[in-house]
């Protein structure tokens, strides 16, 4: 920059003379004897008392040889210029006598002076410098004497707080700047640099300044405690923001040692500090690990810091990290683009989260999040982001989970599923990943000729992977982009596919092929679908992360098989779900032409039976030979009543839950204890 500057004031030099002879006849010959009168004369008898102060204060000046003689002959010559300008004599030349009176009024010394007389006499002597730039260039240097204001622009206020200014020139006119504050106001706002050298050069509006410090303070922070020193810099005085490459942060909370990156700052000013938003600060390194930033949580990516605020960020493809444990023991991994982290605790808007039982995990591709440190917190829940509408995909239970709100107390065991925030009414469903309705598969393909998981399939056997980009998804079936990405959202919603919007690809889940084969008979299924409706302040479903159940709450029935009629009814609505969807309950099961009530009832899905742990008793029904209006048998319920200690429930065979084979031996019960019933009416 200063290179670019002594080239610029050589080339004035040389071409001078020949612009000074273009231009408009001066109303000064020159003539150090004659200005005083020619001054005079051009000032004119229409100046007001503050315009007539200022000529007659200088001309006392003149008089007194308050000026050296140099000084004085580049007073003439600036002019002669100013002259040769048209510039008048108000305001033009009462601004630059104003100007000069302060120097003298203020002590300036007389080096300065002729410093600042030969940066105003290149520029007076430039036709490519504007008279408006003369003019900012008068009232800059007379706001720096009386207040140490090096600019002021409309709203904006540059000021020097605690050193006074010295001006040099070096083929430009400059402003020395020493161990001062610098001062950005406005209108109310303001921001300040502390401990700040540089030149100032007046002409272009421009700090350079070599040392500085940035402070927190402002944002709630002791100064001694967060600060960034800055080196090397630039500041464009007509703003009231700056940024700052390769500045040092210091802030022992989050470093060992100072940290580089780049520095923003601007006037603000906040009531309550912990909302500030400057300055800024965001590290060049991308990786930082993070140990118990609060007890149990860790976290990994890059920093920036905001005002009040300390923001974990990360990239598209390498996201900033959030750990959770409990007891050691990793529970929750939580993945984002952006975390914001305040003293009270973490959010983030858009995180993937990881929830890990043993070997298997609970999975969500995009929901919000929030930490609250004082009790330890931790609440995931949908936003208005479509995709977050999906199920979380559960392979522990083997389930894909719907619910509005999963909230964690860190020191305890249980982990909440439930209604969102402020409703009354809670509603949630853990619908089999094996689950298979054939009239949700057709009313997926809607009018279109081919249906879209068919499509799903043939395009990743193209593309050699089950991960790809939407659009290529979109150009390969020749439809717009904004469609594709609608299709996409809907599938995501039904459990079909991971959605990532943030780099628009598409993970097709085992639940897309199996539904497809599922349809075709090709493959068994299931029927199991577990509806939860509670009201407050009954929750809808609790996991124990002891032994990893959950308490499902608001059921009111479970169907098991649709093809033998097998149903579950749980008492007090309540049931547990364990390890791949096998259920614990007491309540009544009716199964083909028996209804068992009782206690300790179980249910594995691997071999698709029920333990009947305890049973109360056994209603019976029989068939006979009439037909309802559907061509079935019309069944009886026998008054009497079979008691049982405990049996086993053969649902059907454990590979034809789906019930595509018929065997009209099940459901079955099988039992080793002794049987009685009990008769209301017995036979003379």
């Amino acid at each position: 920059m200063f290179r670019k500057l002594l080239i610029s004031g050589l080339l004035l030099l040389l071409l001078s003379p020949s612009l000074v002879l273009g231009q408009v006849k001066s109303a000064f010959t020159g003539d150090l004897s004659t200005y005083r009168a020619e001054l005079t004369t051009f000032m004119g008898p229409n100046l007001n008392q503050t315009q007539k102060n200022n000529l007659n204060e200088f001309l006392t000046r003149w008089d007194s040889a308050s000026f050296s003689k140099t000084n004085m002959i580049m007073i003439v010559d600036i002019s002669s210029q100013m002259s040769g300008r048209l510039m008048r004599a108000v305001p033009h030349f009462d601004d630059f006598l104003e100007t000069i009176n302060l120097f003298v009024d203020f002590k300036r010394d007389d080096a300065i002076f002729a410093s600042w007389l030969r940066g105003l006499s290149e520029l007076a002597f430039d036709p490519r410098v504007s008279s408006e730039l003369i003019i900012r260039y008068f009232k800059s240097t007379g706001s720096m004497i009386r207040e140490n204001v090096l600019s002021e622009t409309g709203s904006v206020k540059w000021k020097v707080k605690g050193s006074n200014l010295k001006f040099e020139h070096d083929t430009v006119f400059y402003v020395v700047i020493k161990d001062a504050t610098l001062t950005c106001y406005s209108q109310t706002d303001s921001t300040e640099l502390y401990d700040v050298s540089g030149m100032y050069f007046p002409e272009f509006q421009l700090f350079k300044g070599s040392k500085g410090t940035v402070t927190w303070e402002k944002a709630g922070y002791q100064g001694k405690e967060v600060f960034a020193e800055i080196r090397n810099y630039s500041i464009n005085t007509s703003k009231n923001s700056f940024t700052i490459d390769s500045p040092k942060l210091t802030n022992s909370a989050y470093f060992k040692k100072p940290e580089f990156g780049q520095l923003t700052d601007q006037t603000t000013s906040f009531k309550n500090k912990e909302k500030a938003t400057f300055p800024r600060f965001t590290t060049y390194t991308k990786q930082f690990r993070l140990k118990n930033i609060f007890k149990g949580v860790n976290y990994e990516g890059g920093l920036s810091f905001e005002g009040a605020n300390v923001k974990g960020t990360g990239e598209n493809y390498s996201p900033a990290k959030i750990t959770l444990f409990r007891n050691d023991t990793l529970y929750i991994n939580i993945a984002s683009k952006e975390f914001l982290f305040t003293k009270s605790g973490l959010n983030s808007s858009e995180t993937s989260v990881s929830l890990y039982l043993k070997n298997d995990s609970i999975y969500h591709s995009n929901l919000g999040f929030s930490y609250i440190a004082e009790t330890r917190q931790v609440n995931l829940f949908r936003t208005n982001n479509p995709i977050s509408k999906s199920p979380y995909y559960n392979s522990f239970h083997g389930l894909d989970m719907y619910f509005e709100y999963l909230s964690w107390n860190m020191n305890e065991s249980k982990i909440i599923l439930s209604r969102a925030r402020g409703s009354s009414l809670g509603i949630a469903q853990f619908e089999s990943i094996s689950y298979f309705n054939s009239g949700d598969f057709l009313q997926l393909m809607g009018l279109d000729n081919h249906h879209p998981l068919n499509r799903l399939i043939k395009f990743s056997e193209y593309f050699y992977s089950e991960t790809f980009p939407v659009k290529e998804f979109a150009k390969w079936l020749n439809k717009p982009e904004e469609s594709v990405i609608g299709l996409c959202i809907d599938l995501a919603n039904q459990g079909f596919i991971f959605y990532d919007r943030t780099n628009n690809e598409i993970t097709i889940k085992k639940k897309t092929k199996d539904y497809i084969d599922s349809y075709g008979k090709r493959k068994d299924y299931d029927v199991i679908n577990i509806f939860s409706e509670t009201k407050t302040p009954t929750d809808n479903a609790i996991l124990n992360l002891s032994d990893y159940k959950i308490t499902v709450n608001g059921v009111k029935g479970v169907s098991l098989s649709d093809s033998q009629k097998v149903a579950i009814y749980p008492y007090n609505r309540q049931l547990i779900i364990g390890k791949n969807r096998s259920l614990l309950f007491d309540g009544v099961v009716k199964a083909g032409l028996f209804v068992i009530y009782g206690h300790k009832f179980s249910f594995s899905y691997d071999t698709f039976n029920l333990r009947l742990g305890k049973i109360d008793s056994i209603k019976v029904a029989v068939e006979t030979d009439k037909l309802d209006a559907y061509g079935n048998p019309v069944s009886y319920q026998v008054d009497n009543l079979l008691q049982l200690g405990s049996a086993e429930l053969l649902i059907d065979k454990p590979n034809n839950k789906s019930g595509l084979k018929s065997f009209k031996q099940y459901p079955i019960i099988n039992t080793n204890a002794y049987s009685y019933i009990f008769y209301d009416k017995i036979p003379a």
